[in-house]
């Protein structure tokens, strides 16, 4: 999360502009507590994954049940339905680390769409993933090792500038909204991986952090 080209921009926003901001897929919610320990405010501060279990062990991890502030919801990011519609229109800011590149295209369109229904007028969408120099379609690998062949989640889409970019300007087309992407692409070695932990993407996985700016103009 620091090392992110934005980190600053987004921790000066949560503290001058008392902004919020929504972790999809937060886990333990390290990365929120990251803002939080360099002086961003927890009370608008809130979290979401699809089962609780890891934000309540959280709590004994970091033992601050007393005073990290942020709000969990349980929620399932593909569903438009979500107990996060309660924040409708209300998120400043959303942190999505590896998330994405879980689905293949048309369920990463839906997220899209998902969190743009959530976006204030000049939100931001920043985070990192897994994604590849040459934006491929790859099979789902099973525990085996082989390829899934379940209906529906058969591929994940990993994406280069270029893909990522296609995906946000459909999404802001199909929802009437405008975004401004930036990318920056980074060695996978860089954030932990080992070379094994990809090999089966080929040789041109890649680490790939993002910026997404709802420019003002877009209408819901």
């Amino acid at each position: 999360m620091p090392t992110l080209p934005w980190y600053n921009e987004i921790l000066n926003r949560l503290i001058k502009r008392d902004a919020s901001i929504l972790d999809i897929g937060c886990c333990f919610g390290q990365d929120l507590r990251f803002l939080a320990a360099d002086g961003a405010p927890t009370a608008k501060m809130y979290a979401t994954d699809i089962v609780s279990d890891f934000w309540e062990l959280s709590y004994d991890l970091f033992r601050d049940k007393d005073s990290f502030r942020a709000e969990f919801i349980t929620a399932d990011v593909l569903n438009p339905a979500s107990p996060l519609t309660a924040l409708k229109g209300e998120v400043d800011i959303f942190l999505v680390n590896q998330v994405f590149h879980l689905f293949d295209k048309e369920r990463q369109i839906q997220v899209a769409k998902n969190i743009i229904a959530l976006a204030r007028q000049d939100s931001w969408v920043v985070g990192w993933q897994v994604g590849s120099v040459d934006g491929v379609v790859l099979p789902v690998r099973t525990q085996t090792g082989g390829s899934s062949g379940s209906a529906g989640s058969q591929t994940k889409q990993f994406h280069n500038k270029e893909t990522w970019e296609a995906l946000w300007q459909r999404a802001g087309e199909e929802t009437n909204t405008q975004w401004s992407v930036v990318t920056h692409m980074e060695p996978l070695e860089q954030w932990g991986y080992e070379k094994e932990d990809t090999a089966w993407m080929g040789p041109g996985a890649t680490g790939l952090e993002f910026i997404c700016r709802r420019m003002a103009s877009s209408r819901l």
